[in-house]
Protein backbone atom coordinates (compact mmCIF):
# COMPACT_ATOMS: atom_id res chain seq x y z
CA UNK A 1 0.00 0.00 0.00
CA UNK A 2 1.02 3.33 -1.12
CA UNK A 3 2.03 6.40 1.95
CA UNK A 4 -0.82 7.87 0.51
CA UNK A 5 -3.18 5.22 1.26
CA UNK A 6 -2.35 4.26 4.85
CA UNK A 7 -2.13 8.27 5.60
CA UNK A 8 -3.51 10.06 3.22
CA UNK A 9 -6.77 9.62 5.40
CA UNK A 10 -7.99 10.38 8.58
CA UNK A 11 -11.26 9.48 8.53
CA UNK A 12 -12.37 5.62 9.42
CA UNK A 13 -14.24 4.32 6.46
CA UNK A 14 -16.17 2.03 8.80
CA UNK A 15 -20.07 2.52 7.97
CA UNK A 16 -21.68 4.15 11.09
CA UNK A 17 -20.42 4.14 14.63
CA UNK A 18 -21.70 1.03 15.65
CA UNK A 19 -19.18 -0.84 13.05
CA UNK A 20 -16.74 1.04 13.96
CA UNK A 21 -16.93 0.48 17.88
CA UNK A 22 -17.32 -2.96 16.75
CA UNK A 23 -14.02 -3.24 14.71
CA UNK A 24 -11.91 -1.31 17.07
CA UNK A 25 -13.33 -3.64 20.21
CA UNK A 26 -12.35 -6.55 18.11
CA UNK A 27 -8.70 -4.78 17.08
CA UNK A 28 -9.02 -4.67 21.23
CA UNK A 29 -9.68 -8.12 22.17
CA UNK A 30 -7.78 -9.79 19.47
CA UNK A 31 -4.80 -7.64 19.63
CA UNK A 32 -4.17 -8.58 23.50
CA UNK A 33 -5.01 -11.98 23.12
CA UNK A 34 -2.50 -12.52 20.10
CA UNK A 35 -0.27 -10.12 22.58
CA UNK A 36 -0.71 -12.55 25.40
CA UNK A 37 0.87 -15.40 23.02
CA UNK A 38 4.82 -15.54 24.61
CA UNK A 39 7.12 -16.74 21.93
CA UNK A 40 9.65 -16.62 24.81
CA UNK A 41 7.96 -18.57 27.18
CA UNK A 42 6.61 -21.36 24.37
CA UNK A 43 10.34 -21.94 22.28
CA UNK A 44 12.36 -21.87 25.45
CA UNK A 45 10.30 -24.53 27.36
CA UNK A 46 10.11 -26.75 23.58
CA UNK A 47 13.77 -25.96 23.08
CA UNK A 48 14.87 -26.71 26.67
CA UNK A 49 11.73 -27.75 28.87
CA UNK A 50 12.47 -25.21 31.37
CA UNK A 51 9.78 -22.25 31.90
CA UNK A 52 12.37 -18.91 30.67
CA UNK A 53 10.85 -17.60 33.84
CA UNK A 54 13.25 -19.41 36.08
CA UNK A 55 16.54 -18.83 34.10
CA UNK A 56 18.57 -15.62 33.19
CA UNK A 57 17.24 -12.25 33.88
CA UNK A 58 13.75 -14.39 34.25
CA UNK A 59 12.12 -11.80 32.00
CA UNK A 60 9.64 -13.73 28.88
CA UNK A 61 11.38 -11.59 26.37
CA UNK A 62 14.17 -12.36 23.63
CA UNK A 63 16.85 -10.41 24.81
CA UNK A 64 16.62 -13.06 27.86
CA UNK A 65 16.12 -15.88 25.08
CA UNK A 66 19.16 -15.04 23.10
CA UNK A 67 21.54 -15.09 26.04
CA UNK A 68 20.13 -18.01 28.02
CA UNK A 69 19.17 -20.98 24.94
CA UNK A 70 20.82 -18.85 21.88
CA UNK A 71 20.81 -15.89 19.96
CA UNK A 72 19.38 -17.21 16.89
CA UNK A 73 16.53 -18.18 18.57
CA UNK A 74 16.27 -15.05 20.69
CA UNK A 75 16.38 -13.68 17.09
CA UNK A 76 13.24 -15.09 16.21
CA UNK A 77 11.29 -14.85 19.21
CA UNK A 78 12.16 -11.01 18.64
CA UNK A 79 10.36 -11.41 14.96
CA UNK A 80 7.77 -12.92 16.36
CA UNK A 81 6.78 -10.78 18.84
CA UNK A 82 7.22 -7.89 16.28
CA UNK A 83 5.08 -9.41 13.91
CA UNK A 84 2.10 -9.82 16.73
CA UNK A 85 2.62 -6.21 17.05
CA UNK A 86 1.27 -5.68 13.80
CA UNK A 87 -0.97 -8.18 13.39
CA UNK A 88 -4.14 -6.83 14.88
CA UNK A 89 -3.44 -3.10 13.32
CA UNK A 90 -3.47 -5.43 9.56
CA UNK A 91 -6.60 -6.63 10.97
CA UNK A 92 -7.99 -3.21 11.49
CA UNK A 93 -6.81 -1.87 8.82
CA UNK A 94 -8.59 -4.04 6.65
CA UNK A 95 -11.60 -3.62 7.83
CA UNK A 96 -11.82 0.10 7.22
CA UNK A 97 -9.85 1.56 10.33
CA UNK A 98 -7.35 3.95 8.55
CA UNK A 99 -6.93 6.80 11.38
CA UNK A 100 -3.58 6.20 12.45
CA UNK A 101 -4.00 7.29 15.93
CA UNK A 102 -6.94 4.51 16.51
CA UNK A 103 -4.44 2.28 15.17
CA UNK A 104 -1.80 2.88 17.43
CA UNK A 105 -4.08 2.21 20.25
CA UNK A 106 -5.10 -1.17 18.50
CA UNK A 107 -1.54 -2.26 18.03
CA UNK A 108 -1.14 -1.24 22.11
CA UNK A 109 -3.36 -3.78 23.03
CA UNK A 110 -0.80 -6.55 21.45
CA UNK A 111 2.13 -5.00 24.14
CA UNK A 112 -0.51 -4.95 26.40
CA UNK A 113 -0.92 -8.88 25.92
CA UNK A 114 2.75 -8.76 26.08
CA UNK A 115 3.38 -7.61 29.27
CA UNK A 116 0.70 -8.48 30.82
CA UNK A 117 -0.44 -11.86 29.44
CA UNK A 118 -3.52 -13.77 30.20
CA UNK A 119 -1.68 -16.91 29.87
CA UNK A 120 1.44 -16.11 32.15
CA UNK A 121 -0.69 -15.34 35.35
CA UNK A 122 -0.89 -11.60 33.74
CA UNK A 123 3.35 -11.44 33.91
CA UNK A 124 5.26 -11.07 30.97
CA UNK A 125 8.15 -8.83 29.41
CA UNK A 126 8.55 -5.79 28.64
CA UNK A 127 6.86 -5.17 24.89
CA UNK A 128 9.67 -3.52 23.45
CA UNK A 129 9.65 -5.69 20.19
CA UNK A 130 5.88 -5.32 20.06
CA UNK A 131 6.32 -1.62 20.22
CA UNK A 132 8.81 -2.28 17.13
CA UNK A 133 6.10 -3.91 15.53
CA UNK A 134 3.76 -0.73 15.73
CA UNK A 135 6.53 1.68 14.61
CA UNK A 136 7.42 -0.58 11.74
CA UNK A 137 3.80 -0.86 10.62
CA UNK A 138 2.84 2.87 10.82
CA UNK A 139 6.29 4.52 10.35
CA UNK A 140 8.50 2.00 8.15
CA UNK A 141 10.82 4.53 7.00
CA UNK A 142 12.13 4.77 10.07
CA UNK A 143 11.61 1.23 11.49
CA UNK A 144 15.69 1.30 11.00
CA UNK A 145 16.24 4.39 12.78
CA UNK A 146 14.56 3.13 15.59
CA UNK A 147 16.63 0.00 15.85
CA UNK A 148 20.09 1.96 15.75
CA UNK A 149 18.82 4.04 18.40
CA UNK A 150 18.14 1.54 20.27
CA UNK A 151 21.47 -0.20 19.74
CA UNK A 152 22.76 3.03 20.36
CA UNK A 153 21.53 3.49 23.97
CA UNK A 154 22.00 0.17 24.78
CA UNK A 155 25.70 0.28 24.21
CA UNK A 156 26.60 3.93 26.04
CA UNK A 157 23.60 4.30 28.86
CA UNK A 158 20.36 3.30 28.28
CA UNK A 159 18.79 4.71 32.03
CA UNK A 160 20.30 8.18 31.07
CA UNK A 161 18.31 10.67 30.33
CA UNK A 162 20.40 12.58 28.25
CA UNK A 163 20.74 9.39 26.44
CA UNK A 164 17.26 9.16 26.03
CA UNK A 165 16.32 12.65 25.13
CA UNK A 166 19.08 13.51 22.08
CA UNK A 167 17.81 9.80 20.52
CA UNK A 168 13.75 11.40 21.23
CA UNK A 169 14.90 14.13 19.64
CA UNK A 170 16.86 12.86 17.12
CA UNK A 171 14.23 10.78 16.07
CA UNK A 172 11.66 13.51 15.89
CA UNK A 173 13.67 15.52 13.42
CA UNK A 174 13.76 12.41 11.08
CA UNK A 175 10.29 12.03 11.53
CA UNK A 176 9.49 15.31 10.25
CA UNK A 177 12.12 14.92 7.54
CA UNK A 178 10.27 11.39 6.48
CA UNK A 179 6.90 12.70 6.86
CA UNK A 180 7.00 16.22 7.30
CA UNK A 181 8.76 16.98 4.11
CA UNK A 182 7.66 14.27 2.09
CA UNK A 183 4.19 13.67 2.78
CA UNK A 184 2.44 16.55 4.62
CA UNK A 185 2.51 18.23 8.01
CA UNK A 186 -1.04 16.39 8.64
CA UNK A 187 0.59 13.40 8.81
CA UNK A 188 3.79 14.25 10.61
CA UNK A 189 1.88 15.30 13.32
CA UNK A 190 -0.06 12.00 13.24
CA UNK A 191 2.99 10.34 13.71
CA UNK A 192 3.99 12.72 16.26
CA UNK A 193 0.93 12.18 18.19
CA UNK A 194 1.19 8.30 17.78
CA UNK A 195 4.93 8.12 18.88
CA UNK A 196 4.09 10.49 21.96
CA UNK A 197 1.48 7.59 22.42
CA UNK A 198 4.20 4.88 21.95
CA UNK A 199 6.48 6.63 24.84
CA UNK A 200 3.77 7.05 27.28
CA UNK A 201 2.30 3.87 27.49
CA UNK A 202 5.78 2.50 27.69
CA UNK A 203 5.96 4.54 30.54
CA UNK A 204 2.49 3.19 31.96
CA UNK A 205 2.98 -0.54 31.15
CA UNK A 206 5.88 -1.06 32.76
CA UNK A 207 5.97 1.75 35.54
CA UNK A 208 9.61 0.43 36.80
CA UNK A 209 10.72 2.44 33.95
CA UNK A 210 10.48 5.68 36.37
CA UNK A 211 13.25 4.24 38.69
CA UNK A 212 15.75 2.86 36.28
CA UNK A 213 15.83 6.34 34.61
CA UNK A 214 18.73 8.09 36.49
Amino acid sequence: MSLSGLYGFTYVRARGITGLMGVITAGIISGYILGSVSFAYLFTLFLTGVDIRDIGTKNPGAANVARSVGKKWGILVWLGDTVKGMIPMVFARNLGITNIIILTLIGLSAVAGHCYSMFLRFKGGRGAATTGGIVLFLMPVLFPLVIALWFTAQKTNPRSPKVLIACTAFYFICLYLAYGLRVNTAVFAQTAVSTVILIASAFLINPGLFREIK
